[in-house]
């Protein structure tokens, strides 16, 4: 019998890496994409050490940024693995900066591959599943940080809201087709991407928060906020609180971190 299939964008470190490890322990044949190869081979090997030659891994070179190797790999790693089953858009970067401070280019690489490149995954794996007539699953790995813009981190913010809405939208396209659109929200998670944070309320390490996501898929789920408490609250005060609050709410923790 053959096993189910996932790929995972930004797969090298943090959530993307975590749930590589996830899914091959509940069986799943991967299809890894990172920007690093190495990082991509270290995976592989560990993978192999726990379960040898069972569970099928497959590698690629990939920057979301060069938009036609989006399509031109995940239509590679659809063939490598027999069809791919759930496609994991996870790719994603942060350069949390002041504006004015001259650091527009890292803010146009925040947008280019958080919104741009993850766009071209979900496009790509729509019209892969579409070929295959398969009733496959996206899952976009979005933010709670696109509900609401956070000062010093806007393009990040920016990025995000776009994704989450490019998510809802491609939901309601693809509906009755067989393919399932699924947005992730993530809280804060201990990955490389936000060691460099000032705080991180609430936070949960990226093995704990790989699991959750994971658990997730594998019940279909639509929308999901990992983790659920407090970040479901979170989620919803934020959409309402006045920008006064906001910016006590915000200071606060800047002021905490630095305690």
């Amino acid at each position: 019998m053959s096993l189910k299939s996932v790929v995972i964008t930004g797969a090298s470190s943090g959530i993307g890496k975590e749930m590589a490890i996830e899914f091959a322990s509940r069986g799943y044949a991967l299809g890894l994409t990172a920007r690093r190869y190495d990082l991509l081979k270290e995976i592989q090997k560990e993978v192999e050490k726990l379960w040898g030659k069972a569970i099928p891994v497959e590698l690629r070179v990939l920057d979301v940024t060069i938009y036609r190797d989006v399509f031109r790999v995940i239509k590679e790693l659809d063939y490598a693995l027999g069809g791919m089953d759930i496609l994991v858009v996870n790719a994603g970067m942060g350069k949390a900066k002041p504006l004015g401070t001259g650091n527009f280019q890292g803010d146009r690489q925040v947008i280019e591959t958080n919104l741009l490149g993850a766009m071209a995954s979900v496009d790509a794996g729509i019209e892969v599943f579409r070929q295959s007539k398969k009733q496959g699953m996206i899952v976009g790995i979005s933010s709670i940080a696109g509900t609401r813009g956070f000062p010093g981190n806007a393009a990040y913010s920016a990025s995000k809201a776009g994704f989450t809405n490019y998510l809802e939208a491609a939901k309601l396209e693809v509906e009755g087709e067989g393919i399932l659109v699924s947005t992730v929200l993530p809280g804060f998670i201990d990955t490389p991407m936000t060691q460099n944070l000032k705080s991180k309320p609430f936070s949960i390490d990226s093995k704990t928060a790989a699991i959750k996501i994971c658990n997730s898929i594998e019940r279909r789920k639509k929308f999901v906020i990992i983790p659920f408490f407090p970040w479901y609250f979170v989620h919803k005060l934020l959409k309402w609180i006045p920008n006064f609050l906001f910016g006590r709410f915000k200071k606060s923790f800047e002021r905490n971190s630095k305690n």
